[in-house]
């Protein structure tokens, strides 16, 4: 998002970033990597249980967070392959003829952006690692799935929330054997 001055914004945490939040929970380990980290509230809620928690964004946060970590960078492009037992990401889910808003806006379909993240994030993930995203449905949930697929991944819902415009469903991907 931009500001009025052309500045950007940074996303703030409202109901999927509370429900991936909620679902990280069950989840602790050596490093992980939140892509897209926004207003850093889901990289904080990360710290405790990982010895190495970092995060990255195309836009620094605005105003203070507690998080530690925070690269300005594209997706995962800063890291090496295969360092992280664990990438979450909350990208921009929402069908968009381009991209103008990119805290938001997630291409066509709703998932160009999410697939970008996932091609970057299976790239830096472990062999045994777990990958969490979440979508919306009024994205083409079923096209990213496939791209999963494609990419050697399968996918288990992990948990959804109904609001009353859209549903929110947060999958763990892993490698198939």
């Amino acid at each position: 998002m931009l500001s009025r001055d052309g500045a950007p914004m940074t996303y703030l945490p409202a109901d999927d970033s509370a429900l991936l939040i909620d679902v990280l929970r069950d989840y602790k380990g050596e490093a992980c990597l939140e892509i897209g980290f926004g207003s850093g509230a889901v990289i904080s809620s990360l710290t405790e249980r990982f010895s190495v928690a970092v995060a990255t964004d195309l836009a620094a946060p605005q105003g203070e967070t507690d998080a530690k970590g925070l690269f300005l960078a594209d997706r995962a492009s800063c890291f090496r392959d295969r360092v992280f037992d664990l990438v979450a990401f909350n990208p921009p889910y929402l069908p968009s003829e381009g991209i103008d808003d990119r805290a938001v806006d997630g291409g066509a379909g709703g998932v160009e952006v999410p697939m970008r993240f996932l091609d970057d994030a299976l790239r830096v993930l472990r062999s045994d690692g777990k990958i969490l995203v979440l979508l919306s449905d009024s994205g083409d949930v079923q096209r990213f799935l496939a791209h999963a697929t494609r990419l050697g991944l399968s996918a288990k819902e992990r948990r959804r929330k109904r609001l009353f415009y859209e549903t929110l469903l947060v999958f763990e991907l892993s490698r198939r054997d």
